[in-house]
């Protein structure tokens, strides 16, 4: 059975030129169902900046969110994938700092949810 994959991205560490390589990875796993980044909130992103246009033409959800919750944000969509869309692995593109905790907390609310997935890091570039 092949796995069904999402990537989530936090904007602060993953920049355009790693966007296409997380895309590939990820696509190594199983089918991409969805592919999203968190931009913070005041930024002065838009759907028509030269990020906006790249994002769309990779087929990247931009989701502009306010800084401080954007990791309560990323953990919540990827709890609705697993839980409404079906999705077996979350691949997450984030600081590396912030990889256990929101790998546990995934792990946690999945438990709690009594839904199974993988999770995958997509280490910073550099």
């Amino acid at each position: 059975m092949t796995k069904r994959c999402a990537l989530l991205m936090d904007s602060d560490v993953h920049g355009p030129s790693s966007w296409s390589l997380a895309l590939e990875v990820v696509r190594g796993e199983g089918t991409l169902v969805s592919a999203s980044i968190f931009i913070a909130a005041g930024t002065g992103y838009t759907d028509d900046s030269d990020w906006g246009k790249k994002l769309a033409s990779l087929g990247i959800e931009a989701r502009t969110v306010p800084a401080k919750e954007a990791s309560i944000e990323l953990c919540a969509e990827a709890l609705r994938l697993v839980i409404e869309e079906g999705v077996d692995t979350i691949a997450l593109a984030v600081k590396d700092s912030d990889f256990p905790l929101l790998s546990d907390k995934l792990r946690q609310a999945g438990e709690g949810a009594r839904v199974k997935f993988s999770i995958l890091e997509i280490g910073a570039p550099g």
